[in-house]
C-alpha cells in the first residue's frame, strides 16, 4: 500500500489553477523531492498532501484513508509537515515547543505519558537540542529553530512527514545535517519523506526520486538522476543548467548564456 496517494489532484485560488491533474504514488521508506521553478505549484502540491489545502478537484489518501475525510488528530497522527515558514510563538521554552507534537497522541486535555516524554527525550537528543531546551524558541537562531520545528515533526511519529524548502536560512553544515538526518530516518524507520527543495543538487543527492514540476503539473516524475540530467530540466527553469560528476554525485551547475 502506498504511504501518499494523489489521485486527479487540482487546486485552484479563485480563477488561477495552482496545481492541474497531479496523480502520484509515495511508498513507505523512500525520500520524493518536489522541484521546479518558482511559481511551478510546489508548495501548493505538498501543503494539500498534508492538509493544509483543500483540493478543487481529486484525493489525496494517506496510508489508504482518504484525507478529507479525516478530523485534524486524525490527520496529526498520520502527516506531519515542516514549513517553510514556520510561526514561532514567543515565550514558550524548546522543550515544550517540541512536546507539542505528542498532543495528538495524548489529547489537548491529558498530560503527555511516560511514552510520550521518551519519544520528546529522544527527538530532542537526536537533532542535539539537549542544550536548548529550557530555551525560549524565539531566542534561537535559524538553524537551531529549524531543527526544533523538525524535532516537533518528528515527535508525532507519522509515517509520513512533509518538509517544504527545510533548508532555507541554514548554513551549509545545518543543511547537510538536517538533510543527513531526515535521509537516516527514512532508512531506520522505514518513514516516507516528500519534500521540497530550491537547490537541485541538494536534491538529486538526498532523494530517490524526483517530481519535476511547472505550470502546476507534473513534467517528469523519476529517479533523481535521471532527472537531474534530463533535457526538461534545464527548459522548465529557463536556462543552461550542466551537470557536473563530483565523486559520484550529481553537481548542478549554472550556465551563462
Amino acid at each position: 500500500m502506498s504511504s501518499v496517494e494523489v489521485k486527479g489532484l487540482s487546486v485552484r485560488a479563485g480563477a488561477r489553477t495552482l496545481i492541474s491533474d497531479v496523480t502520484l504514488d509515495f511508498e513507505p521508506g523512500t525520500w520524493s523531492t518536489i522541484i521546479g521553478p518558482n511559481g511551478a505549484g510546489k508548495t501548493t502540491l505538498v501543503e494539500t498532501i498534508a492538509g493544509l489545502r483543500r483540493p478543487s478537484l481529486g484525493s489525496v489518501s494517506i496510508l489508504g484513508e482518504a484525507l478529507a475525510e479525516m478530523n485534524e488528530r486524525a490527520r496529526a497522527l498520520r502527516v506531519s509537515l515542516v514549513p517553510q515558514h514556520p510561526v514561532v510563538p514567543s515565550g514558550m521554552r524548546v522543550y515544550d515547543y517540541v512536546a507539542l507534537g505528542r498532543v495528538a497522541h495524548h489529547g489537548l486535555f491529558h498530560p503527555a505519558s511516560a511514552r510520550d516524554r521518551a519519544v520528546i527525550d529522544s527527538v530532542v537528543e537526536r537533532l542535539s537540542l539537549g542544550e536548548f531546551r529550557d530555551r525560549d524558541v524565539a531566542t534561537l537562531s535559524g538553524g537551531e529553530r529549524q531543527r526544533t520545528v523538525l524535532a516537533r515533526a518528528l515527535t508525532q511519529s507519522t509515517m509520513v512527514v512533509v518538509l517544504d524548502e527545510p533548508i532555507t536560512g541554514l548554513d551549509l553544515r545545518h543543511q547537510m545535517d538536517m538533510l543527513e538526518l531526515m535521509k537516516s530516518e527514512v532508512h531506520e524507520c522505514g518513514i516516507t519523506v516528500v519534500a521540497t527543495l530550491h537547490d537541485l543538487t541538494l536534491a538529486g543527492q538526498f532523494a530517490d526520486r524526483l517530481v519535476l514540476l511547472d505550470a502546476g503539473a507534473v513534467v517528469l516524475d523519476g529517479p533523481a538522476a535521471t532527472v537531474i540530467r534530463s533535457d526538461e530540466l534545464a527548459k522548465c527553469y529557463g536556462m543552461n543548467l550542466r551537470v557536473v560528476d563530483v565523486d559520484g554525485a550529481d553537481v548542478v551547475v549554472p550556465v551563462r548564456h
